[in-house]
């Protein structure tokens, strides 16, 4: 945005020069031409960084994938048919190329990750620091995956695709499912004796 005001401020400045100065036909000719290369430029520098944001959340996702594949295999965890199922029921993709769950993936995500956190806060089993850090990567990993969905929900009622009142709907069904989580977070927490 900034580098956008600074160019057209620029463009302005050039062509007040121009009319100042009653410049010949070749002089402003050259200014238009100066005009169309920092058009384009800003084009570019447009295209570039929606590109780089694409290609961050796209990281981010994989990073995501990561993460619970490896909470998954500490925890001993070798059926995976929370992901498999969520994975095969497919994903909505609006927001560039990057797979963004649906609601109802990550309300059973987060469902099942609740469940989770109740059985080890109920366990009687001595409590293993190990456990915590573990379920803490995944429930980072849902909360990244919310932020990812609300970023959609933005894009979709930015390009006039959702309504308001959609928007808002869904807008609070994802703050129930944060809150959901942030309260097994503070289970987990307060078991472990970890104040974070």
């Amino acid at each position: 945005m900034r580098k956008r005001f600074v160019i057209a401020a620029g463009v302005m400045g050039m062509m007040v020069l121009a009319g100042c100065q009653n410049a010949g036909s070749s002089e402003t000719e050259q200014l238009k031409q100066q005009i169309a290369q920092l058009e384009q430029q800003v084009t570019e520098l447009e295209n570039s960084s929606n590109a780089g944001a694409a290609e961050d959340t796209a990281d981010a996702s994989t990073d995501t994938a990561g993460n619970e594949s490896a909470a998954e295999a500490s925890n001993g965890n070798t059926a995976s048919t929370d992901n498999t199922a969520a994975a095969d029921t497919g994903t909505q993709s609006t927001a560039g190329t990057t797979a963004v769950p649906t609601i109802d993936e990550l309300t059973e995500k987060v469902n099942a990750f609740v469940a989770k956190a109740d059985a080890e806060a109920a366990s009687s089993a001595q409590k293993d620091l190990e456990n915590f850090f573990t379920l803490k990567q995944e429930a980072d990993g849902i909360d990244r995956e919310l932020e990812y969905y609300e970023d959609d929900l933005e894009f979709q009622y930015r390009n006039g695709s959702l309504t308001r009142d959609d928007y808002r709907a869904k807008e609070r069904e994802l703050d129930l499912l944060e809150d959901k989580l942030d309260a097994a977070e503070d289970t987990l927490e307060y078991v472990y004796g970890i104040d974070d």
